[in-house]
């Protein structure tokens, strides 16, 4: 393992992201509005909850294929578990829509999208919607299930490492580069970042337990049980106890396909929403039906505590008064705050560039989801 101890190494790898950023994103930095935000209009039939539900149907065989792209292959994260769900209990063909699940990586997923070759897309933050759209993609995030970060810091259990400004003279693992929301618990916590070493490593966290480094960026669904599975004792350090909280389950639309057919977004978010519900209350058969789809080994009891943490975090996290993957334009606006003063974007965006609520506003009536 090739340890980048170094400070200019160290500083640079905190920046590496920006590279990624072209020049022309905007630069506008109104204040953003907040709680139902939007900036496609609801559907009028939505907003007056009478929904002439045969004609809504034909509306939305009028959108054809839609390609959706899952985040992580069929892990058994939001929202893919949902979509997946909502495809084999019918409730796409129920509401007129042809959905095609195609696995992948939610990286290539925003390519595909912002290149009309799909039409909605699974994205794992809020972040790599922003920075797509920074680099010109025009997509937008119409959804969030988890209002809170699945990221965490992970030590051994007897480690002297508390807090942030612990990590000052230790050395912290990480894969690819540090993300924005670490760089801004630094910032908010007086961490000297030059004081802090850093190493890129893989995936095996073990490295934290040989020694290797005293502690390893994580998500909390993952690392952790890998761990305990071992006999070891770990302990989270949580960015957003200081100050850098972050959301996860996005579902990223293209800008033009939504603004052609506004009814077929709202009623996939609608079928994936029910899904929820189902794949919350019936795990280990929503986990069959993954593990029926995936090409590859399947681990059962890893992605059942995967499901198990993460719709714990959507429901911990969940909106007051609000149904499930609504979202807020502040969840936006902090990421986009995070990435532009961490240096990951360039130019500040407006909120209303990256998200639109018009469509997940549209299906609720409060906490309820309006079904045929």
């Amino acid at each position: 393992m090739e340890r980048k101890n170094t400070k200019t190494k160290w500083i640079s790898t905190l920046l590496l992201a920006c590279v990624m950023v072209v020049a022309g994103c905007s630069s506008n930095n109104a204040a953003p509005s907040t709680g139902t935000n939007a900036t496609t209009e609801p559907t009028v039939e939505a907003e007056q909850g009478a929904i002439d539900w045969a004609a809504r149907k034909v509306e939305n065989e009028k959108a054809g294929k839609i390609t959706y792209i899952t985040g992580y292959y069929y892990a058994a994260s939001p929202p893919d578990i949902q979509a997946v769900m909502a495809d084999e209990l019918g409730y796409f063909k129920e509401l007129g829509l042809d959905v095609e699940i195609q696995p992948g990586l939610d990286s290539e997923g925003m390519k595909f999208l912002a290149a009309g070759q799909a039409q909605l897309a699974s994205a794992g933050t809020p972040s790599l919607v922003i920075q797509s759209v920074a680099n010109g993609a025009p997509i937008k995030g119409v959804a969030t299930f988890g209002a809170s970060g699945t990221s965490a810091i992970m030590v051994m259990d007897d480690s002297e490492i508390k807090a942030p400004k612990d990590l000052e003279g230790k050395t912290i693992g990480y894969h690819g580069a540090l993300p924005a929301n670490y760089v801004a618990m630094f910032q908010k916590n007086g961490v000297d970042a030059m004081k802090v070493k850093g190493v890129s490593v893989g995936y095996d966290p073990t490295v934290l337990s040989s020694g290797k480094v005293d502690a390893l960026t994580v998500y909390k669904s993952n690392e952790p049980y890998i761990m305990g599975q071992m006999g070891l004792k770990v302990r989270l350090i949580d960015p957003g106890e200081f100050g850098a909280e972050t959301s996860f389950g996005v579902i990223a639309a293209n800008n033009d396909f939504a603004a052609k057919h506004p009814t077929a977004v709202e009623d996939f978010l609608r079928a994936v929403s029910k899904a929820h519900d189902y794949a919350v209350a019936n795990p280990d058969e929503a986990l069959k039906v993954l593990e029926k789809r995936s090409e590859s080994t399947y681990d059962i009891k890893a992605e059942t505590n995967r499901w198990s943490v993460e719709s714990g975090i959507i429901e911990s996290s969940r909106h007051e008064g609000h149904g499930v993957a609504w979202q807020t334009s502040e969840q936006w606006q902090r990421e986009i705050s995070m990435l532009f003063d961490s240096k990951v974007i360039s130019n500040t965006l407006d909120v209303n560039d990256v998200m639109d609520n018009a469509f997940i506003h549209s299906i609720y009536d409060g906490e309820t989801l309006i079904w045929p």
